[in-house]
């Protein structure tokens, strides 16, 4: 038996020590959700944890109804003191209503935070951590996650430039208007927040039950369509959409919640710092140019950003975290993956003794990451400096 690090697998294991098992094949790969028809099935299917399609979109049409409840509470209060101050005539309570808009951001991902943690909570209990993956990562996945954020966020917008013109917008406004207030508020009312409270919700609660039950294809478009409809402005959910297929995969290659929920709360601190700081550095497809023009991404930043999208989200898919059993097969000598039998990113149970386990980072593949983003980033400042210069 080879020897190898007590947190990495050998380089030729692709197959025993797979943990992202398929919901009726405890050994095949994570992308392998489906069994061949006829195929005979001789173990037991445990069941799936909630929930499954049908019951993702009424919780999805349940979060509506508390961020519902919230804005109407909130208006009832910019009502209650409009009237206190004397302004009652119709066109004031109007124009009242539309100044408080940007004020109602902060509270509403607030109470969504809020309500995706107490559902969390409700379901899982103690296991609330486990279930969720609510736990860190190898400092190449911590890293890779990091440097993934920036081409997710091009392809996303580029494909968000091509939506707005067939599709209706209505948030772009108010969004502008709530990017001029102070960062601070910005950042936790607009990237912590929604990073909390949509990755427990949308990958942690309603991913878990949708992959479970649809496998890891189907189960990552449903909860990435979800996640996009959530966002209820046609053109920002395409965007989501695309986002939210990225951050799942890593959600399931890393098996854990911060790694999504770090590049969420980075992709939106880096799209409200470009609309505050698009006249000194504008991008090209990512803002406005310094005349408010909107202009797709050239093709140099958009082919290098798939380019570094695809050697990264390769990286974390080769390294991988899987649990290993500590106990040993008998008859190949080889460490065995926990599966609860189907695909998730959740930990295993208090009793099971096992240890979480990453593949060695092939190096021609760093090698790709590397040269790959050097080139995004080398593509973003000609054509950065393109627009600046006279």
């Amino acid at each position: 038996m080879t020897s190898h690090s007590p947190n990495e697998l050998p380089d030729d294991d692709d197959s025993r020590a797979d943990v992202y098992a398929a919901y009726e094949a405890p050994e095949a790969s994570i992308f392998e959700a489906e069994i061949a028809d006829g195929a005979e099935d001789t173990t037991q299917v445990p069941a799936r944890p909630h929930p499954h399609f049908g019951w993702a979109v009424l919780w999805m049409f349940g979060l509506w109804a508390v961020q519902i409840a919230v804005s109407v509470a909130i208006a009832a209060v910019v009502i209650v003191i409009a009237v206190v101050q004397g302004q009652t005539s119709a066109e004031q309570m109007a124009r009242t209503l539309a100044d408080s808009e940007p004020a109602m951001i902060p509270i509403l991902t607030f109470s969504s935070a809020i309500a995706a943690i107490v559902v969390a909570i409700i379901f899982y209990r103690r296991q609330f951590g486990k279930r969720l993956a609510l736990r860190g990562m190898a400092g190449k996945q911590w890293l890779a996650s990091l440097l993934a954020v920036l081409p997710l966020a091009i392809i996303a917008s580029e494909i968000t430039n091509c939506a707005s013109e067939v599709l209706p917008s209505f948030n772009a406004e108010l969004l502008g208007q709530f990017a001029a207030s102070p960062w601070p508020v910005v950042f936790v009312a607009a990237c912590l927040f929604p990073a909390i409270g949509e990755e427990i919700f949308c990958r942690g609660f309603l991913g878990r039950g949708l992959v479970a039950h649809h496998g890891a294809v189907r189960g990552v478009l449903l909860a990435s369509l979800l996640f996009g409809i959530m966002h209820i402005d046609p053109v920002q959910s395409v965007g989501a959409f695309v986002l939210g297929l990225g951050m799942h995969f890593i959600y399931l290659t890393t098996r854990s919640l911060l790694a999504p929920m770090l590049v969420h709360m980075l992709n939106n601190t880096f799209a409200f710092w470009v609309m505050r700081n698009y006249e000194w550095c504008p991008l090209p497809g990512l803002s406005p140019l310094p005349d408010g023009s909107q202009v797709h991404t050239p093709p140099s930043v958009l082919i290098t950003a798939i380019a570094a999208a695809a050697a990264l989200l390769g990286l974390l898919y080769q390294t991988r975290t899987r649990w290993l059993l500590a106990n040993y097969d008998l008859q190949s000598g080889e460490e065995t993956a926990w599966s609860p039998g189907y695909v998730t990113a959740e930990q295993p149970p208090a009793g099971v003794d096992c240890r979480a386990a990453t593949s060695p980072m092939k190096f021609w593949l760093a090698a790709l990451v590397v040269l790959s983003y050097v080139a995004l980033l080398a593509a973003l400042a000609v054509e950065s400096g393109a627009v600046l210069r006279p």
